[in-house]
């Protein structure tokens, strides 16, 4: 496992998540050579793994484990508290996703289900009824082959749509300097130079970026007639019991500028770790999350919603940018989330030892495993301060850490 991994870390040297990620960090050579020692030695607990992780973080690390009903089975945690709010980065691609399928699900007149505030049974219908179907064609007005791209195809990367006119994993830098409070007309400009700069075929192209989620919210305001800012509160801030000062979404969360980050829902978000639990809780019990009490929240997402959020999404499309297709795990892509297998040419395979996952630049690291029916959260915030390996990205080591623990996870709950 271990030497496999040693590929895994020096391919993931050119994982960004948007193209104004590439910066130099200054290099503590204690915090190297203790890296190193960490990659390269053994622990035999999770305790004295994470003990050994934390030494290379900035601002201290938790780490917490949960069962198949939602129940804290482990948890440790080093500075960094669990209720403490830092910036997720691409952890916030899940969010988003969940978000949607929520807007998807409450706009539905079979089911009533919870918290949906006034985003209600026929509210999403700008360009008919909002499901993952929906094209930019309805809703957004696009025309052409760009017209044809489906909301399902921007949450899951597949529209189509490069990041700069390119093969990176970039953005169009309108996203990250939308004034506060910016308007309709503004976000229609933003979202239409993503267009107009794009030249993939949606539903044939997979490339990892920002500017599919941007589109993917834009299309959610105009179906519900209502604000990226109001549906994220009603369907998921307000029924979870997250801090609504605090869990909010910004353009660009690593400088102090404040900016509307309503189409930043592929890297913008601020939350703790303890409350994102309680939203992928839902993903876990196949729907149901937990509020601030702890109590169950039924009926939160739909059980199509769960199976079409940690489905591969990727039918047929070629990869033309992933930051994992440059080593043997070819990993898959859900909405909002990668699927992470070891044996991806058979699908039976890979579906035996699955995890689900949203990892961000910054290390934070969420990932559920159904076969096992646990979900595990490392909440990190490493901009490089410290962690100055220049080949290792925080990204790595956050992966490295729970190759590293799955195993003893595996052996505490018995599967």
């Amino acid at each position: 496992m271990k030497s496999a991994f040693y590929i895994l870390l020096i391919s993931l040297s050119s994982f960004v998540v948007f193209s104004n990620c590439n910066k130099s960090v200054s290099k503590d050579k204690n915090a190297q050579s203790l890296l190193l020692a960490g990659i390269a030695g053994s622990c035999f607990t999770i305790d004295s793994c994470f003990d050994q992780y934390v030494k290379t973080t900035d601002e201290g690390a938790s780490f917490q484990v949960y069962d198949q009903s939602g129940n804290k089975i482990y948890a440790r945690q080093s500075v960094l508290d669990y209720n403490t709010y830092r910036p997720i980065a691409s952890g916030s691609k899940w969010v988003t996703a969940i978000t949607a399928m929520r807007a998807i699900d409450c706009n539905t007149s079979s089911v009533t289900f919870a918290n949906c505030g006034t985003v209600t049974t026929n509210t999403c219908v700008t360009g008919g009824a909002l499901s993952l179907s929906r094209t930019t064609g309805d809703i957004l007005g696009w025309t052409g082959t760009k017209g044809t791209i489906t909301l399902r195809q921007l949450l899951s990367f597949t529209s189509g749509l490069n990041a700069g006119g390119g093969n990176g994993s970039g953005q169009v830098s309108c996203i990250s300097t939308l004034p506060v409070g910016a308007t309709g007309t503004q976000k229609d400009s933003c979202v239409n130079e993503i267009r107009d700069q794009s030249t993939g075929t949606p539903g044939a192209l997979y490339q990892y970026n920002s500017n599919h989620m941007a589109v993917a919210q834009r299309m959610l305001e105009v179906s519900c007639g209502k604000t990226w800012d109001t549906i994220f509160t009603q369907l998921i801030v307000n029924p979870l019991g997250w801090d609504a000062s605090q869990a909010v979404w910004r353009g660009n969360y690593r400088t102090a500028e404040v900016t509307d980050g309503s189409l930043s829902g592929a890297f913008g978000l601020s939350i703790s770790p303890e409350h994102y639990a309680r939203m992928l809780n839902a993903l876990l019990t196949n729907g149901t999350a937990k509020n601030s009490s702890g109590a169950n929240i039924a009926n939160f997402l739909s059980t199509t919603s769960v199976t079409e959020i940690l489905a591969d999404q990727y039918n047929g499309a070629k990869i033309g940018y992933s930051q994992f297709s440059a080593f043997g795990y070819r990993w898959q892509y859900g909405l909002g989330n990668w699927r992470f297998c070891t044996t991806t040419d058979i699908p039976a395979e890979c579906d035996r030892d699955l995890i689900s996952h949203s990892i961000g630049i910054n290390g934070f690291f969420p990932w559920l495993d159904k076969n096992r029916n646990y979900m595990a959260i490392l909440a990190v915030n490493n901009i490089g301060r410290k962690n100055g390996l220049s080949l290792l990205p925080a990204s790595s080591t956050s992966l490295f850490f729970a190759e590293t623990v799955r195993p003893l996870i595996h052996l505490q709950i018995g599967r």
